[in-house]
C-alpha cells in the first residue's frame, strides 16, 4: 500500500480545527437542548396524569353529591292540540264587489 501525503498551510490546518471545534460546541448545545425536551416532556405527562386523576375525582365527588339531591317527578305530558288556522271563504273579487254595492244600495 502505498502512502500519500498531503499538503496543508497552517491556515488550513488552524481554520480546520476552529470548525471542528465550533462543531463540536454545536453538538454540546443541541444535546443541552435536548436534554432540556425530555425534562419538560416528562413534566408534561406527570402534569397530564394528575389532571386526569383530579377529573376523575371530582365527577365521582359529583355524582356523589347528586345522588343525594331529591329527583323530581317526571310530569305528565299531555298531548297539546295544534290549533288550526281557519280558512275564510275566499270569495272572487266579483263577490266582493257585489256585497260592497249591495251595502251601499241599502244605505240609500
Amino acid at each position: 500500500m502505498e502512502t500519500r501525503h498531503i499538503r496543508f498551510n497552517y491556515d488550513q490546518v488552524l481554520d480546520a480545527k476552529k470548525q471542528l471545534l465550533s462543531s463540536e460546541i454545536n453538538l454540546l448545545h443541541m444535546i443541552k437542548a435536548l436534554k432540556a425536551y425530555k425534562i419538560l416532556r416528562k413534566r408534561e405527562f406527570i402534569e397530564k396524569n394528575k389532571l386526569k386523576i383530579n377529573l376523575t375525582s371530582l365527577k365521582s365527588k359529583i355524582r356523589l353529591i347528586e345522588s343525594g339531591f331529591p329527583k323530581p317527578e317526571p310530569k305528565p305530558r299531555t298531548p297539546t292540540r295544534i290549533k288550526g288556522i281557519k280558512r275564510h271563504d275566499k270569495k272572487t273579487l266579483q263577490q266582493e264587489l257585489e256585497e260592497i254595492r249591495d251595502k251601499l244600495e241599502s244605505l240609500r
